[in-house]
């Protein structure tokens, strides 16, 4: 009752009436002990870590005893000539291996990202080229279009500057700290020894 089971499920299972059920309740469920129901109900931030801990160990055990349990039932597969079943059970056996992988921390999912910007990329670079030799008949067209593409890229080069001077964004990491520039004094050199030819 103190789990929230309905009056008339308690009942059933106990050959009761729901009235007598909800009788008792009220003659014998103190809020006192809804309360310390309730309390086993959501433990602490501690027993929580330790339940984390236990559950995971006895997570484990399990994983590896089913493994066992499918490595027998594929050696009967094969032995009675079940390919397909001895297949599945492979496949089973599988996705144990990755959910124990997964639970001991050996499987770990990596999204890297790698941006390349359109003035950089070799294509770009190509069609520009190519562009510019196909209008090398039409001097005032190649201009026009050698002007058009010159704003674009400095455009996009100003973007790039100005990105690169945010900083960084990091995900589950300590950003790292830019080493101090240290600026260089001139220096003059000394006349070169060799005379000009």
């Amino acid at each position: 009752m103190a789990h929230g089971l309905g009056h008339d499920a308690i009942a059933k299972r106990f050959g009761l009436s729901p009235h007598s059920v909800q009788r008792h309740g009220k003659n014998h469920l103190s809020p006192q002990m809804m309360a310390a129901v309730q309390h086993a109900l959501h433990p602490s931030a501690v027993d929580l870590d330790a339940l984390k801990v236990s559950e995971g160990e006895n997570l484990l055990h399990h994983l590896v005893h089913q493994r066992a349990r499918l490595a027998s039932h594929i050696e009967l597969a094969v032995e009675t000539g079940d390919a397909s079943a001895a297949i599945r059970g492979e496949g089973a056996v599988t996705a144990n291996l990755q959910l124990v992988s997964k639970l001991l921390g050996v499987l770990v999912n990596v999204t890297e990202q790698r941006h390349q910007h359109l003035l950089t990329h070799p294509d770009y670079l190509r069609l520009r080229e190519v562009l510019l030799k196909a209008l090398a008949p039409f001097p005032e067209a190649r201009i026009a279009v050698g002007r058009a593409l010159a704003g674009i890229e400095t455009q996009a080069a100003e973007d790039i500057t100005s990105r690169a001077r945010k900083p960084a964004k990091v995900i589950e990491a300590m950003p790292v700290a830019a080493p101090p520039v240290i600026e260089a004094t001139p220096t003059k050199l000394p006349p070169c020894p060799v005379p000009l030819p």
